[in-house]
């Protein structure tokens, strides 16, 4: 956790400021708090690993109590939740070990981490429009100048998308600590992870952003107006010129194989009271995205196509630049390497990869199987231009295998 981080955060519960409990064990050097308490009016949280844990969970609370007692790898132990001390001594080795994958430390938590579907994340479907949606009016209302928040954002797929626009780095926040844990180590390294609960008060400043956003979680939110209007205190200037985005949030009109808690697209318009959002269905802009390698924010799609379609984004703005046609870009100057989308089954043959789409289970293909508007069901692949794209050319068929999303620009040891 780096010192900067108090300036903006603020205790869940009181509105308090944090500062670090010196006469209670901790660890920290020079700018940055690796393990220790923060104390507020109210409260006292622990900081394990480097990440503020702000609620009061009953792992939070065990974690509290090793880091009072100087237990501060059992606090990371009880925070990651694998409780088998077999299973423990596996995730540490495999965390301890700098060679180590995301795979591979997915694998490491145990059955009980959610790690198959956050593993071919860069190229679903519900992906490409959401890191379309947050790119455009992300780079439109912060300019390289302003912090963004990626609420709910789990291991930092989409938190990736803004490294290079929000300054300082955006924060991450989300309610289960391996996701962020995850996500500063491999998908967004540089971002500042903050363990917190979307059904609580934010625990930040008002205005500290000028970017917020949620995404695939909204539906899962009980407490839905409350989240909205802390999101509109986070970027309390939204009438100004900030954003708010809610990314792939399910429609209660339509089916889905993971429904939540969702609203019709009139309860979600209905949540907003100090700017109306404009709603768009995913299947207009996934058809953007893919068809036309853009996303068009000024459509205004039908309350029938709205009511129809089973999931939907909603942008709120003053900002008229954020509604228009954004081209579709990537993020600029981060570690990457290029690698076969983990979806393919690979036979090599010679100096070649023969591909063959191949999902990982009968439900992944019915809730994704709309990547196949982009990924062929084979493909072939030169292991000479693989070497090439890692050199910074980028040979022809490369390009675009690039663009159809077979090959990816992925997060170093991602897989």
């Amino acid at each position: 956790m780096h010192l900067e981080l108090f300036d903006i955060l603020r205790c869940p519960y009181c509105g308090g400021r944090l500062e670090l409990v010196t006469s209670l064990p901790h660890r920290a050097a020079s700018d940055r708090i690796h393990d220790g308490i923060l104390g507020c009016h109210c409260c006292i949280f622990p900081v394990v690993d480097g990440i503020p844990v702000l609620h009061l969970q009953p792992s939070a609370i065990t974690a509290r109590e090793h880091v009072e007692a100087g237990r501060f790898p059992l606090a990371l132990r009880t925070m990651i939740g694998v409780d088998d001390a077999a299973q423990a001594e596996q995730f540490e080795a495999t965390a301890a070990n700098a060679q180590s994958t995301y795979r591979d430390v997915v694998a490491a938590m145990g059955p009980n981490f959610e790690g198959g579907y956050f593993l071919y994340r860069f190229s679903d479907p519900t992906f490409i429009v959401a890191n379309a949606v947050v790119r455009a009016v992300a780079s439109t209302v912060l300019h390289g100048t302003r912090r963004a928040i990626d609420i709910c954002g789990g291991s930092g797929h989409l938190t990736r998308s803004l490294m290079d626009l929000s300054t300082p780095a955006p924060v991450l926040a989300d309610l289960f600590f391996p996701k962020v844990w995850l996500a500063r180590r491999f998908t967004a390294p540089g971002c500042a992870p903050v363990c917190c609960d979307g059904n609580a008060p934010m625990p930040f400043v008002k205005g500290a952003f000028g970017y917020a956003m949620c995404s695939d979680a909204f539906q899962y939110i009980w407490t839905k107006r409350q989240f909205v209007g802390e999101m509109s205190r986070l970027v309390d200037d939204a009438k100004a010129g900030g954003a708010i985005v809610i990314n792939h949030t399910h429609n209660q009109l339509t089916w889905s194989p993971s429904h939540g808690q969702p609203l019709a697209p009139a309860g979600y318009r209905d949540l907003f009271e100090q700017l109306t959002p404009h709603i768009y269905g995913e299947a207009g802009l996934f058809g953007d995205v893919v068809d036309h390698g853009r996303v068009d924010l000024s459509r205004a799609d039908s309350e029938d196509a709205l009511n129809s379609d089973p999931a939907l984004t909603l942008v709120a703005s003053a900002n008229d630049a954020v509604f228009r046609a954004h081209a579709v870009t990537k993020p600029e100057g981060l570690e990457r390497e290029f690698r076969i989308n983990p979806l393919y089954a690979i036979e090599q043959r010679g100096d070649t990869a023969e591909l063959t789409l191949t999902f990982p289970d009968s439900a992944y293909e019915d809730e994704y199987g709309a990547c196949r508007r982009y990924l062929p069901e084979r493909a072939s692949v030169r292991l000479a231009d693989l070497d090439a794209l890692a050199r910074g050319e980028r040979p022809s068929a490369a390009t675009d295998l690039l663009e159809r999303r077979v090959i990816l620009e992925l997060p170093v040891n991602y897989y």
